[in-house]
């Protein structure tokens, strides 16, 4: 307990901080068994804060069969051109290709 708090009669309280694993969710859903709602949420991916509440509103299905599936990012593919092309010029040049006559950056070094 610190000087201060204990002056005050205020103990201080530890603040806990459960730490999320995942920053993703997607609604699985079996397409030959679920309901006309779920059809357009299927396969897309959502923030935490964005979870759909299951069953779904508008769920008709007697037992909802839907499920979320936990991601540690929302993101499903390369967000941006530069990161695909860097993917793919990574892929396509080999190190050892690189010729390495000259020691600086320049042809006179």
């Amino acid at each position: 307990m610190g000087l201060l708090a204990k002056l005050n009669g205020n103990p201080r309280t530890a603040t806990k901080t459960t730490k999320i694993k995942y920053r993703g969710v997607q609604v699985v859903v079996d397409k030959n068994d679920c309901c006309q709602a779920a059809l357009p949420i299927a396969d897309k991916r959502f923030l935490i804060e964005q979870i759909p509440k299951l069953p779904l509103a508008d769920c008709d299905a007697a037992r909802c069969n839907c499920a979320y599936e936990r991601f540690d990012d929302r993101r499903a593919d390369f967000r941006r051109a530069s990161d695909v092309a860097f993917d793919m010029a990574s892929q396509l040049h080999d190190d050892d290709s690189r010729s390495s006559t000259s020691s600086g950056r320049r042809g006179s070094d």
